[in-house]
């Protein structure tokens, strides 16, 4: 077919998708669904249509779906996951979505078996296409009903994880079959060949996402559509790398490839640009999901399903039967066993009842070979489950959220839905007063008007209880601090690490109940996703000393992102209190106040925090505050002269001048490291016991050989039973040491201030630490590894006597234990 018609077919269907898309919004009927009822319409009508030879070869393949729709659709569906909410119910979806899936495919390969008496390794090969949830229908249909947040993580996670496991699986058994038996012996390597081709897809993703992600930020210069363009690359270039040449799944390698740029990449870009690449990609989602459920449609012969109605009976059943075995049976047992949040009967219902199945399943059924004798009977069974799945399951689904419940409102949620209500009004009243004031709007058209926004809003008068006017203040408040932590990411202040970690503690305060989140007592928040790979990247690059430099390098950017916390943190708190001023919540004055001081607690804590934190390392603060603000003014300078060249205000020679300036000013900021205002190293090395009246050029020649190492409170500087190779000095701060005892509880020891010296056994050969050194403060140490310590005792006969006295007395605790 000439491109001239394929591109002019195309646009005719996106046309037509985006009419249908006007459509749904005046029926109840999700916007997929109707893509496939319009495709087998224009399939049935096809005889009456002018392109109708074209029609005919303008069909769904499996090059098409794997290769142009697929990678964009998972790839954008991974980009917007919840990385906290994924990793919350990281287990429950990994059994569902691999041992769960197995099971599935297995039962219903079973079922074929018994009912049709097909050739039991040819249902399996069935069983294992159609067992997994696509997600290129879950995901289209759930994001159109909007259900809850934690059932969406787990239908979308479970549908993008066994996707690639189903891919997997059916290459495995399609093998089978080529081969024309499938012994026991067999067993082992296909469960080899299953791994290497699951886990080289995540290697294949890890490697190709960390590439693109890192090229991405060094080509990006204020470009926009540079990052937009090297994400589709990205996309594109992992699934096809991975599924053609290297022969492992392109689908797990698209994942791990979007979660490497969210991790990697999207920090240290723009606001404004990371909204334009999620942007983009729900354009590019839109067009793919509009073509992809016309051509399942135009797929569809109505006839021949309906002559094997029998037959697609049993194996909607059979999937049926199958599902519910995963969602009812294998999901409570994964929370009782590894003791996660609950899944409702509910959300189970949904589980099993949104358990779609879409284009990926038509795909890989029309990629078995025609040598195979009940290829046509796999492709009707397949293209009829597919299509009991969207029209019943898919357009029934929003009446089973409404009947179970799912779809109402919380009292948390009402008073929610209050709140918001009563910000538009206000919203509304300000313009309607502003044209009044300029005697364009009269009073009794003011009040017609007030009375018809009322009415759209279906405003009925709700009575709320004070927890629920607690809880509009608790809503408010946090919405006041959301408006400023994104206005703060917009001109620069803060980085995208700094803006989701807030982002993190706002959802977490918001799942908390209003009287529990004002509580005036601090308490200190339980370690999230993030600060877990902080800690654990901390102590692999301190376990190793040719990582120092590493380390010194990573503790600067973390205690740039402290300053950038705390900064946000107090401008945060400065407009949660200007919102708690502004508002009339009806709430008695005891409750008000109790959030002021709530609030005000916080800011004096960041406040305190700040002066400490720039008391201790006033160069560092001084340089980094300089250079922060430099960075926020020429970025802010940037947007509006982006804001004056868009309203016409500026030529574009002139803009252009501006804007490579700029650009080049922000790139010109130095980069700047924690200095250390106090003695010199060899002075404090004089300090230590084991040091202590040395000769003076002996000390210098250690202190050469010495590193500051810098640690955040909280931070871990090793822990009990690691090996031990270096020395530390205590030079700034308060460190706590902590030891296990008999009955394996970590007791506190004590408590150790600046010149303490840390670490001695570490002189002892293979040795280990026998305590763990804990950050109470920000924190300074002067790192000597025991290598350099031992190298100079072989020349300083001193040094040694001492190094012997140390290992005297170690041998000695020995024996008293």
């Amino acid at each position: 077919m000439p491109i001239s018609e394929v591109l002019l077919i195309t646009f005719t269907l996106l046309l037509t998708a985006m009419i249908a898309a006007n459509l749904c919004r005046h029926i109840a009927i999700p916007y997929t669904v109707v893509l496939v009822l319009l495709g087998i319409g224009i399939n049935l009508a096809e005889q009456f249509l002018l392109v109708a030879n074209h029609l005919q070869q303008f069909h769904l393949t499996p090059d098409v779906v794997l290769f142009i729709f697929l990678p964009a659709l998972i790839f954008e569906s991974a980009l917007s996951l919840d990385a906290r909410a994924l990793l919350k119910n990281l287990i429950a979806i990994i059994i569902l979505a691999i041992p769960g899936m197995l099971i599935s495919a297995l039962l219903v390969g079973l079922g074929l078996n018994w009912s049709m008496n097909i050739n039991l390794i040819v249902a399996l090969i069935f069983g294992a296409l159609i067992s997994a949830t696509d997600p290129v229908a879950v995901v289209a249909i759930f994001k159109e009903l909007g259900v809850s947040k934690r059932l969406m993580i787990l239908v979308e996670g479970e549908s993008l994880f066994n996707d690639a496991t189903a891919i997997v699986l059916f290459n495995i058994m399609l093998s089978f079959v080529v081969a024309g038996e499938m012994l026991p012996s067999d067993i082992l390597p296909a469960i080899t060949q299953f791994l290497t081709v699951f886990l080289g897809g995540i290697v294949v993703g890890s490697i190709i996402g960390l590439i693109m992600s890192e090229l991405m930020v060094r080509l990006y210069d204020g470009d926009q559509g540079v990052p937009v363009i090297l994400s589709m690359v990205m996309a594109y270039f992992s699934f096809i790398l991975a599924e053609h040449y290297f022969h492992v799944s392109g689908v797990m390698a698209v994942l791990t490839a979007a979660i490497c740029l969210n991790a990697t990449s999207l920090i240290r870009l723009s606001h404004n640009t990371i909204r334009m690449v999620r942007d983009s990609w729900e354009i590019i989602v839109l067009t793919c999901n509009s073509l992809l459920f016309i051509l399942i449609g135009l797929s569809v012969d109505i006839f021949t399903l309906l002559s094997h109605w029998n037959l697609i009976l049993w194996a909607v059943i059979a999937v049926a039967m199958a599902r519910a075995f995963s969602v009812y049976l294998l999901t409570p047992l994964t929370t009782y066993v590894f003791n996660l949040p609950k899944i409702s009967l509910g959300e189970r219902h949904i589980m099993w009842w949104g358990g779609l199945k879409g284009g990926l399943a038509i795909a890989v059924v029309l990629s078995i070979p025609d040598s195979l004798p009940e290829k046509q009977l796999l492709i009707e069974l397949t293209l009829g489950v597919v299509l009991v799945s969207l029209l019943l399951n898919a357009s029934t689904i929003k009446i089973l959220i409404h009947w179970l419940k799912l779809d109402h409102l919380s009292s948390e949620e009402e008073a929610e839905l209050e709140q918001n209500r009563q910000q538009i009004k206000i919203s509304v009243n300000h313009v309607l007063n502003n044209f009044s004031k300029k005697h364009l709007l009269g009073d009794q058209l003011h009040a017609s008007v007030q009375m018809a926004i009322a009415t759209n809003l279906k405003e009925k008068p709700i009575k709320l209880s004070p927890d629920q006017r607690l809880e509009q203040v608790h809503l408010q408040t946090l919405q006041a601090e959301k408006e400023e932590l994104a206005f703060l990411h917009e001109i620069g202040l803060i980085n995208y690490y700094t803006f989701i970690s807030f982002i993190e503690v706002l959802k977490n305060d918001k799942e908390r109940n209003a009287q529990i989140a004002f509580s005036i007592k601090f308490v200190r928040p339980k370690k999230n996703f993030l600060t877990r790979i902080e800690t654990t990247i901390l102590q692999f690059l301190g376990h190793y000393d040719r990582l120092l430099v590493w380390l010194m390098k990573y503790q600067n950017l973390r205690f740039s992102n402290r300053i950038q916390y705390d900064i946000a943190g107090i401008l945060m708190a400065h407009n949660a209190l200007k919102a708690i001023e502004s508002c009339d919540f009806k709430l008695s004055d005891e409750k008000l106040s109790t959030v002021k001081k709530l609030y005000k607690s916080r800011l004096s804590r960041r406040q305190k925090r700040l002066k400490d934190f720039s008391a201790l390392y006033p160069e560092f603060y001084q340089s980094y505050e300089y250079l922060l603000f430099q960075q926020v003014a020429l970025i802010y300078a940037l947007k509006q002269l982006e804001t004056n060249f868009e309203a016409a205000k500026i030529s574009s020679k002139v803009y252009n001048q501006l804007r490579k300036k700029l650009h080049y000013a922000l790139k010109q900021l130095p980069k700047i490291k924690t200095v250390i205002s106090s003695k010199r190293k060899h002075q404090w090395m004089s300090k230590a016991p084991l040091f202590a009246g040395l000769p003076q050029k002996m000390l210098e020649t250690l202190a050469q050989k010495t590193e500051y190492v810098n640690f955040l409170p909280d931070d871990i500087v090793f822990n009990e039973h690691d090996k031990g190779h270096s020395l530390y000095i205590l030079v700034n701060g308060h460190v706590d040491v902590y030891k296990e005892n008999e009955a394996g509880e970590v007791i506190h020891l004590i408590e150790l201030h600046e010149g303490s010296f840390i670490g001695e056994h570490a002189l002892l050969m293979n040795s280990r630490r026998s305590a763990t050194i804990k950050a109470k403060t920000y924190v300074t140490l002067l790192r000597l590894t025991a290598a350099e310590v031992l190298k100079m005792s072989k020349t300083a006969p001193e040094l040694e006597i001492r190094l012997r006295e140390v290992d005297l007395q170690r041998q000695v605790t020995n024996l008293k234990q």
